[in-house]
């Protein structure tokens, strides 16, 4: 009985990372299928090592030849911004290069969400598309430092 216990708990807690961003577009990003269709890679951190950050979950996820996918993703970041109450965008050629948003706290925590797509970047040999989420009590100003 303990053993099952012990397995519920942690089945439990793996669970809060994927509940985080729930009720945003921008989740389906966050699913495994998609993830693993698109060979991205996928970064979940959450626990003491965020302290240091104000943070207390940060997911993130990057594919690495996105161009296929930005379309997709630029509408469902652009859904969500609509909520952001602070926000700071960049633009290349009307389409969303980078974007900062503060998304209304959910459960006590505030919420952000950092978009880049670098192949927009003038070269264009970045292809990369990154969405990153994170939860906790840091401020933009905190967060925008931590990404430049």
């Amino acid at each position: 009985m303990k053993r099952l216990k012990t397995i519920l708990i942690i089945l439990a807690l793996g669970a809060l990372p994927a509940l985080a961003q729930k009720n945003l577009k921008i989740d389906r990003v966050f699913e495994h299928n998609y993830i693993e269709r698109h060979k991205a890679t996928e970064v979940t951190v959450q626990g003491r090592e965020l302290k240091p950050y104000n943070l207390t979950l940060f997911r993130s996820v990057t594919f690495n030849d996105g161009q296929a996918l930005s379309a997709q993703v630029e509408q469902w970041v652009e859904t969500d911004s609509r909520e952001a109450y602070d926000k700071e965008v960049g633009r290349v050629k009307g389409r969303l290069y980078y974007g900062f948003f503060c998304l209304p706290a959910h459960k006590g925590k505030l919420r952000y969400l950092f978009y880049r797509n670098a192949a927009l970047q003038q070269d264009g040999r970045d292809k990369s598309l990154s969405v990153v989420y994170m939860e906790g009590n840091a401020t933009l100003e905190e967060l925008k430092k931590m990404f430049k």
